[in-house]
């Protein structure tokens, strides 16, 4: 990979393209990521290494790498074949990845990928996306390619891809876009102990800290990687999904996605549960720009607005995953702050053992407004899902607001609920902020680090408070 990160001491690594890097010069403190701990030693290579003793390679340390497959559609690297089977040979776990062209088919650019690692074995990482040019397209253009290409590898290969970036350059020339849970391989050659990541990624699976590190086995520089926990857990981050319903949290799994294996996010309990915005169990998704953070007001002291849009699929969304202890009829009550709640015509779709979609008006009433009394079944795979597209055009600024969702039990056939939210408020959510790992241990991966390499599906989570 070829990314330029300049900092106060500049480091260059090797370019094929005659596209400059971008100057990536400042040091944004606030997003400083440290490890959760150990890491394992890596690199990425392509056909720049030459001849490789990946035995040497193994016996210095390597325990993975990160092999090119091409640069967009028109450069195949013409050792990714050998890299590929000499690295397995050795007992190198390994993983492909591709140049990313924005100005090229981004589809294309995926299936050539595809149709060289077949299908993920055992040694396999998930393929890894490298943007670092822009090709002439502006931010959002480049996003629009990136996330189709994300989403055709997902689609293919049943596993989130890892973006190869740097903090700057997905900022500025990417638009901070949200591809989440998409892991981030991060890029920063510095001699720091922690990076500078780029949002929306909270912490990073790998780290590419230099470009001209020593391997033995390799002549000349390389890319040198660390990998963000333990060997065992780069082991079960490795190959394809596991299944839902097998008693391990497996790569692709989730708290959401999977809580008979992972465990649930929260559980609501015989007297029901308050889930807040800053709960585990909210997902919030779209442009983390759009979605504005609000301490002074709403349930709990804050909440989250974006504005609507009349466009035909939303853009911007707020989810609250609900895990029953008990199947039951519920009453379901949203808390709409009149400082910030704007929208007339909130879609609020709530899935439980049917799926209904309720519309009310949030500047209606200034706190708990109820959307009705439903049917859930006892365990997950349940939630209120709120999108911006309400049908309120975007050029009207029309705040949309994100905040509490509580959930009431109720005797069968009672769906009046309360109105302005009478009753008493449900006790929180019990809930595990501690996530889970790849490998099924609590903890998240590298044993904490909530990193979002779970199966979520496309959606960003964040603990905020």
């Amino acid at each position: 990979m070829r990314l330029a990160i300049v900092f106060a001491l500049a480091v260059v690594g090797c370019a094929e393209s005659a596209e400059p890097s971008s100057d990536l010069s400042a040091v944004d403190q606030s997003a400083t990521v440290c490890g959760s701990g150990p890491t394992v030693k890596g690199m990425d290579v392509s056909f720049y290494q030459g001849t490789i003793d990946w035995a040497k390679a193994k016996a210095d340390g390597i325990q993975y790498a990160i092999i090119r497959v091409s640069d967009g559609l028109n450069t195949p690297d013409t050792k990714f074949d050998s890299y590929w089977a000499g690295s397995r040979a050795a007992g190198v776990l390994h993983g492909a990845y591709q140049f990313f062209e924005p100005s090229q088919d981004p589809i294309a650019q995926a299936d050539l990928l595809l149709a060289k690692i077949g299908t993920l074995r055992a040694d396999d990482l998930p393929p890894t996306i490298d943007v670092e040019v822009t090709g002439g397209l502006s931010a959002a253009q480049v996003a629009a390619k990136v996330k189709q290409w994300v989403a055709h590898v997902k689609a293919a290969v049943g596993r989130d891809p890892i973006v190869y970036t740097g903090m700057y350059f997905w900022r500025d020339n990417v638009g901070g876009a949200n591809v989440l849970p998409s892991p981030l391989f991060h890029a920063q050659y510095t001699t720091a102990a922690c990076p500078d990541i780029a949002a929306p990624w909270t912490t990073w699976a790998f780290w590419q800290y230099t470009s001209s590190g020593s391997v033995n086995g390799i002549s000349g520089n390389v890319d040198v990687d660390r990998w963000n926990g333990t060997m065992a857990q780069l082991q079960a981050f490795l190959g394809p999904p596991g299944a839902c319903g097998d008693g391990t949290c497996d790569a692709g799994e989730s708290t959401v996605s999977c809580p008979e294996d992972c465990g649930p996010c929260g559980t609501i309990d015989a007297t029901g549960a308050t889930v807040d915005d800053g709960d585990a169990c909210f997902e919030e998704g779209g442009p983390l720009a759009s979605m504005r953070e609000v301490s002074t007001a709403g349930d709990d002291g804050d909440l989250i607005w974006t504005h609507t849009t009349d466009l035909a699929t939303e853009e911007n969304f707020g989810q609250w995953d609900l895990f029953f202890a008990a199947a039951g009829h519920y009453q379901v009550e949203v808390y709409t702050a009149a400082a910030f709640a704007q929208s007339t015509q909130a879609k609020y779709v709530i899935h439980g053992v049917a799926e209904t979609t309720q519309t009310i008006d949030q500047t209606a009433v200034d706190g708990w407004q109820t959307l009705g009394a439903f049917d859930f079944a006892a365990g997950g795979h349940q939630w209120i899902h709120l999108g911006d597209n309400t049908g309120e055009p975007g050029a009207g600024n029309t705040q949309l607001v994100f905040d509490a969702v509580r959930v009431t039990p109720t005797d069968p056939g009672d769906g009046s609920g309360s109105g302005g939210g009478q009753p008493g408020d449900a006790p929180t959510m019990t809930s595990d902020h501690s996530g889970c790992n790849a490998g099924g241990n609590a903890g998240g991966l590298g044993g904490g680090l909530g990193l979002g390499l779970v199966g979520l599906v496309g959606i960003v989570r964040r603990r905020r408070r």
